[in-house]
């Protein structure tokens, strides 16, 4: 395998990483930048000439402990928001959005009719206990 086909199948692979899953809150976005902040850093260090090498670390470090204080500043700030997705928060804004009229109280709750889940996994008693 020649250089070009190996930066080819890394970069692929990167990229294949990088998309897999969408992120939806902002603690995966964090892990996903350190995760390609950690291979770029790697791939930097492994193709530069020797005398950059101990730069490249620094800067890599440095743009890591960045980040690092970024999450750490915004999860104490904040923390309810560090795993707050577009779920959340379009729950909890539901009457401020207009799609929903009103609040349901405790009571209407308990008498609305139940459902049951036809996909519920049931416990055999018989094998646990």
């Amino acid at each position: 395998m020649t250089g070009s086909e190996f930066i080819e199948k890394l970069t692929s692979t990167f990229l294949t990483w990088v998309s897999k899953k969408e992120v939806k809150t902002p603690l995966s976005f964090f892990f996903r930048v350190v995760g390609a902040l950690l291979v770029v850093v790697v791939a930097a260090l492994w193709l530069c000439e020797p005398s950059q090498r101990v730069h490249i670390y620094y800067v890599g470090v440095g743009v890591f402990f960045v980040v690092f204080m970024f999450v750490y500043v915004f999860a104490w700030r904040q923390p309810k928001n560090l795993v707050y997705g577009e779920t959340g928060h379009r729950a909890e804004l539901r009457l401020g959005l207009g799609t929903e009229k009103r609040e349901i109280g405790a009571a209407e709750l308990a008498s609305l009719p139940g459902t049951t889940n036809p996909q519920a996994i049931t416990i055999n008693s018989s094998t646990h206990g």
